[in-house]
């Protein structure tokens, strides 16, 4: 069983049995929502597993389609069309040396005229020749072309290469999944800049204290400028995790580890980073594990500190309420269960919209996001006043949403 099915498998279970129950009914939409049109309609295609957006412009993986053999994966770009407003396929990415069970698309990043994709084919808790592959666009011809590929040379036990990936502009932060089964070493996480020629080099290596204690550290990460977070769960122990957060000085170009955030409780810790913000998901916390969304935000001395613990308005017992969380600094969305029909059961997966008050510090849940089933959420991505969402399962084909969050 792969790590996809794995993942798949916890988050949804007998939940998606349940589900089956509301494909005929009419389902309760509270945002409008734009399907994304996807020619493959294989069962299982892994479409929507990962997603990202900036501006007019949304990157969708599709890690187990099976473009040169058996879940080889490809990744999809798609951008806003102003005459109708609908989003249309510009090209399909798949890498220049596709190999089966590559699962290229399980984790991507997209900023302008650049996207990174990852192929990462193994299990977390093993090494692996895993990579992360880097396409621009050709600003006269449209094309998209692979233009580097990134590779895990460290010959210490670190777990897969790429098991995240982040991209803002000429910079890139991929992290290595560490051992989550065995839990006897840790990950790392990994900042590459772009050259004058063209060139990606690494630039940092980011750790954590080093102790399993912790969590172990690589799981996922996100980078937003000079700032970057790395999650460190303890996955299937009953205990929390950590965030670790990290800023570049400015003086010395060096990346330095600025904060230590325990307490983290999810078994795959969702987490975004956007200016001084930074929200994390603990869909194990809250109140009968009905899940929280945390946010933090650096203050002007430096420090990063809990602003506020995000909840929906109606929570529900093992609500799951944080399992996937995005920030583009105006809007936090909320990947979790609600129910329906006045059942005492979860049997719907929507995801619940947060925004600032004007003029106040408090943010308050403004609207949910609702097809009706319970592989929606699976991934978020949100930006510039859309954002897009991934619904996976293995019971369907994948398919993402666009939504607007102005």
């Amino acid at each position: 069983m792969t790590y996809w099915d794995r993942k798949n498998q916890w988050r949804y279970g007998l939940q998606i049995v349940l589900a089956m129950v509301l494909l005929s009914m009419p389902s309760v939409t509270h945002g409008q929502i734009f399907k994304i049109a996807h020619p493959d309609t294989t069962t299982g295609n892994g479409f929507g597993t990962s997603v990202a957006i900036d501006g007019d412009r949304a990157l969708i993986g599709a890690s187990a389609e099976d473009v040169c053999g058996v879940n080889s994966g490809a990744a999809y770009i798609y951008e806003r069309d102003d005459a109708d407003e609908s989003w249309k396929k510009v090209t399909r990415l798949v890498p220049s040396d596709c190999v089966e069970g590559d699962f290229f698309g399980r984790s991507l990043s997209i900023h302008g005229d650049r996207a990174v994709v990852a192929a990462s084919g193994t299990f977390p808790n093993r090494n692996a020749s895993n990579a992360a592959y880097i396409f621009e666009r050709n600003s006269e011809t449209g094309e998209w072309k692979e233009v580097a590929k990134i590779k895990q040379y460290q010959e210490v036990e670190e777990g897969s290469f790429a098991a995240s990936v982040s991209l803002d502009g000429d910079r890139l932060l991929v992290t290595t999944s560490g051992d989550p089964i065995r839990q006897e070493y840790n990950g790392a996480a990994y900042i590459y800049e772009r050259t004058e020629d063209n060139r990606w080099v690494k630039k940092a290596r980011l750790k954590g204290t080093g102790r399993l204690a912790d969590g172990v550290f690589g799981g996922a990460g996100a980078l937003d400028g000079d700032y970057a977070v790395v999650t460190a769960s303890k996955y299937y122990e009953e205990e929390p995790g950590s965030l670790f957060i990290f800023e570049r000085n400015a003086e010395t170009d060096e990346w330095e580890r600025v904060k230590h955030i325990k307490g983290i409780d999810d078994i795959f810790i969702s987490v975004d980073i956007e200016a001084n913000y930074v929200v994390a998901g603990e869909s194990r916390g809250g109140s009968k594990r009905s899940g929280v969304a945390t946010l933090y935000e650096r203050q002007e001395d430096g420090d990063w500190v809990l602003k506020q613990t995000l909840k929906p308005r109606v929570p529900y017992k093992d609500g799951a309420f944080g399992s996937t969380v995005s920030f583009d600094g105006k809007n936090a969305l909320v990947a979790g269960y609600d129910e329906q029909l006045g059942k005492n059961f979860n049997i719907d997966r929507v995801v619940y919209e947060f925004k600032r008050k004007p003029d106040s510090e408090e943010w308050t849940q403004r609207r949910i996001f609702d097809v009706g089933t319970v592989a929606f959420g699976y991934s978020i991505a949100a930006s510039g006043g859309y954002a897009v969402i991934g619904e996976v399962s293995d019971q369907e084909p994948g398919a993402a949403y666009v939504v607007e969050i102005h």
